[in-house]
């Protein structure tokens, strides 16, 4: 058996703007940090040529006879996609599982896809860098099943831990953004994440935000500028220790955001960040893309208790973690790519 484990993000600035329609004109900048929630796959080989596949996410399971029968559009897109890609002809059994549910804004569909060519890549004995993965893993979204997607999630994934990633035509580059052991305890305990109860496709989001910037629509692209630039005073807010200051960039990048695209928000949404910016919160934003999925908000910890009760009394779920330096991983022999 192989077990390998990938972690989803939580996004402190700068999302939407990981999208090629945008950056390559633009520049995109974005600022992430890995957390111990995990997507999860344990891969067994057959003796015959047949592939099965069960989702306890989806609580769904796909059999076919080969590779040759592996078809899009039976709920296992992803995972069909990457092992045409690496062409598995082999048999095997495949169960996969997530710490989080899917559509919930945590980058799970970049740590699913990261996860899959990690394992496929080990199978095909390809030793692959953190960078290939994650564009291996963007390429087959993008290019093979055609989803709006931007490329920070995959890089999350495949690198972990807290970094600066920008985007250009030509070039990612990936930088670790560097802060105090002191301070990077204390954002942790100062971050929380509520669970809305609402999943939603981001890609209809994002291909909104394409169409848009296609459409050469100023506004909309001018949100999209602010959302970048908020990035780089994140970073430096960070870097400098000043988390009072991250917290209200927070709340500037999520008054930036909710003008990138309709769907981003509503009046339920609007109303939940309302009470928590009421009951302590000093910013806080949608995980995601928007529409749903988990709201993240910093929070000072002799506030905390007010802001948990607040939510809480909104039927929100509360989400305890911790951050998470390494990406994806092969767990049963220990190494990590």
């Amino acid at each position: 058996m192989i077990i390998t484990r990938a972690p989803v993000r939580i996004s402190f600035g700068g999302g939407g703007t990981d999208i090629p329609g945008f950056y390559e004109k633009y520049g995109g900048a974005v600022v992430s940090i890995t957390i111990n929630k995990y997507f999860y796959s344990f891969y067994n080989p057959r003796e015959d040529e047949k592939i099965q596949m069960i989702s306890s996410d989806f609580q769904s399971l796909l059999a076919v006879d080969d590779f040759y029968s592996l078809k899009f559009g039976e709920g296992f897109d992803i995972p069909s996609a990457v092992i045409k890609h690496y062409r598995l002809y082999h048999g095997f059994d495949l169960f996969t599982a997530s710490e989080i549910p899917p559509g919930s804004g945590l980058g799970s569909s970049g740590a699913v896809t990261v996860n899959m060519v990690n394992l496929c890549s080990k199978l095909k004995n390809e030793k692959l860098t953190q960078r290939q993965i994650a564009e291996d893993a963007y390429f087959i979204q993008r290019e093979i099943l055609n989803l709006p997607i931007g490329k920070q999630d995959e890089y999350a994934a495949a690198f972990g831990g807290l970094n600066f990633i920008e985007f250009s035509e030509k070039d990612v580059s990936v930088e670790p953004i560097r802060i105090d052991p002191d301070v990077k305890k204390c954002l942790e305990k100062n971050l929380l994440l509520f669970f809305t109860k609402k999943t939603r496709q981001a890609s209809t989001i994002l291909q909104r935000q394409e169409d848009s910037i296609k459409d050469n629509n100023n506004s909309v692209i001018e949100a999209m500028i602010e959302v970048k630039n908020n990035a780089y005073l994140i970073k430096e807010a960070l870097e400098g220790g000043h988390l009072k200051r991250f917290g209200k960039l927070l709340d500037e990048a999520w008054n930036s955001k909710k003008k990138m695209s309709s769907g981003i928000t509503d009046e339920y949404l609007d109303r939940i960040y309302g009470i928590a910016m009421q009951n302590g919160a000093l910013g806080g934003k949608i995980a995601g893309a928007g529409g749903g999925g988990y709201f993240m908000f910093y929070c000072e910890e002799d506030k905390q208790g007010n802001l948990k009760s607040a939510l809480e009394a909104e039927k929100l779920g509360f989400l305890d973690f911790n951050f998470s330096e390494k990406g994806v991983t092969i767990l049963n022999n220990g190494n990590s790519m």
